[in-house]
């Protein structure tokens, strides 16, 4: 479905293409936004191989660079190193020690400061940063993804980074809790 979506939305040659696992949620909910941000598409893998129909959209589209999502575990360095056969740019990946901290990394790489909208959703379940993925692309500003009860320090920090003018909290308080918010009530920069 992401390679024929693509089809039907990207000419060739695009800016860029992101791939991240088709078997897990997280790191996809951050990249789409990225990926809209960054006028690219975003395309599934599995973690061992590139499927068929993934491999002829990259060989269609012929991006400039692609961005990888997630650690190995998520995509094995195989298929990173496979990738890189479908552009004559960068193959980079993204990916930190959990899904808060890939959320970071994938915002810092693609949104600059002074965001005009920064969004948090839970980062243990998927529907209110799949309700709110579109709306980050019209930001446009990035997805992190955040606790229940607190804000990771990696997400406090690239909120820092980026000083939006707003920040919008995906969820009810089961799926993101008051102290939350009072946490990012509390940040401040200049």
């Amino acid at each position: 479905t992401a390679a024929r979506i693509s089809a039907d939305t990207y000419e060739s040659e695009v800016p860029v293409a992101y791939i991240t696992s088709g078997r897990d949620f997280a790191d996809a909910l951050s990249g789409s936004p990225a990926a809209a941000a960054q006028d690219g598409p975003m395309l599934l893998t599995a973690p061992n191989a590139i499927p068929e129909t993934t491999g002829a959209e990259l060989a269609r589209l012929r991006p400039e660079r692609i961005v990888v999502l997630g650690g190995a575990g998520a995509v094995h360095d195989s298929v990173v190193t496979s990738l890189q056969r479908f552009t004559a740019g960068t193959v980079t990946r993204l990916g930190g020690k959990d899904r808060y901290e890939t959320s970071a990394q994938i915002s810092a790489a693609a949104f600059t400061p002074a965001a005009p909208v920064a969004y948090l959703a839970s980062g243990r379940d998927f529907p209110d940063a799949l309700s709110g993925g579109p709306a980050a692309s019209r930001g446009p500003g990035p997805m992190l993804l955040t606790g229940v009860d607190q804000v990771p320090d990696v997400v406090v920090a690239e909120l820092k980074r980026l000083r939006p003018e707003r920040i919008v909290v995906l969820g009810g308080t089961g799926a993101v809790s008051s102290a939350v918010m009072e946490q990012l009530q509390a940040l401040r920069w200049p």
